[in-house]
């Protein structure tokens, strides 16, 4: 009887322990998300910059312990639903050589688009952050690699003082003008009809780290008409864009008001239904694929005095129909 009275002891103490332990972890995390009226909880663009670095520099350390994140925190790889630490997590080698920001303090969002190490080769790394209350709750990654079927080219992306400057307030455009001249530019392409898109006359793109307008020294294919050596607008007159059947999912998440940029995330999509098509130059041009498939697209547009000055996009090929997991 005393002994089964001791071992009964024990079990009870134990038993107290581990509630105890329980209520003290409880109490923890519950203070943790109190108001605390020492903490800044507006994050303005130092602020979420500082998200940036901070994160960068986990993913590097390959430890999402060391950045503040939300308990419910969703990520995502290239469409692709993961684990925190998954993925590029466990792969990047090394800090940025190219890095480049916008922040929309309003919203609490900030993208980041550079070039890391990954195992010691270079990859195009893009990310969007969402803070709430000092935590990160939201990550939503592209990474483009220079691999067979990329068009990641990570030497190419390079400074463009353009992308940086703060636009006068008297060129400004309001979040929701920004975002409709956004989207006229997807549209355009859609339809084929330039006028639809406010571009500046010396408007320039850069997708995947490849200038693909104005760029007269890329005519790798000896055409008549060298495409890329043409400026946004002609490039949709041409009727460049008619293979692109469906661009979908258009999210417009970063306006950074103050720099006038405008990140989007979107599908273009193929359907390869459309063998062959004749350009306004005259010219007749076989689609070479022959299957359906899609671009994972993550592009960025500097938007001053209501026209499209730069574009800058991020391009990966998925599969047909991909959704983002957003």
């Amino acid at each position: 009887m005393r002994r089964r009275q001791i071992v009964s002891g024990v079990l009870m103490m134990l038993f107290c322990a581990v509630v105890s332990a329980g209520i003290a972890s409880a109490q923890t995390a519950k203070t943790s998300d109190d108001y605390d009226p020492n903490v800044q909880y507006d994050c303005d663009r130092a602020c979420l910059n500082s998200f940036v670095d901070r994160y960068l520099a986990a993913v590097v350390a390959h430890d999402p312990s060391v950045v503040p994140l939300a308990r419910d925190v969703k990520f995502t790889e290239n469409g692709q639903l993961l684990k925190v630490g998954d993925g590029f997590w466990g792969t990047a080698s090394g800090p940025p050589t190219y890095k480049l920001y916008a922040d929309d303090p309003q919203a609490g969002q900030v993208m980041f688009m550079g070039v890391l190490p990954e195992n010691g080769a270079p990859a195009i790394f893009c990310a969007r952050l969402k803070v709430e209350l000092q935590k990160i709750t939201e990550i939503e990654t592209v990474v483009s690699r220079k691999e067979p079927g990329s068009l990641a080219r990570p030497e190419g992306l390079v400074d463009k003082p353009i992308l940086f400057e703060t636009v006068p307030p008297t060129e400004r455009r309001s979040r929701e003008n920004m975002i409709a001249i956004a989207n006229s530019y997807f549209s355009a392409i859609e339809k084929g009809h330039a006028s639809y898109v406010p571009f500046d006359k010396d408007c320039d793109r850069v997708e995947s780290g490849v200038h693909t307008t104005n760029n007269p020294s890329a005519n790798s294919q000896g055409n008549s008409t060298n495409t890329l050596a043409l400026g946004c607008a002609d490039q949709i007159k041409l009727g460049n864009f008619q293979p692109d059947s469906l661009i979908r999912d258009r999210r417009f998440l970063v306006v950074d008001e103050e720099r006038g940029l405008v990140f989007v995330s979107t599908f273009f999509d193929h359907d390869a239904t459309l063998r062959s098509y004749k350009l306004t130059d005259g010219r007749t041009v076989q689609q070479p694929r022959t299957a359906p498939w899609t671009w994972q697209i993550a592009e960025l547009f500097k938007i001053q005095s209501g026209k499209i000055m730069r574009v800058e996009a991020l391009v990966n090929p998925a599969p047909y129909g991909m959704k983002s997991g957003w």
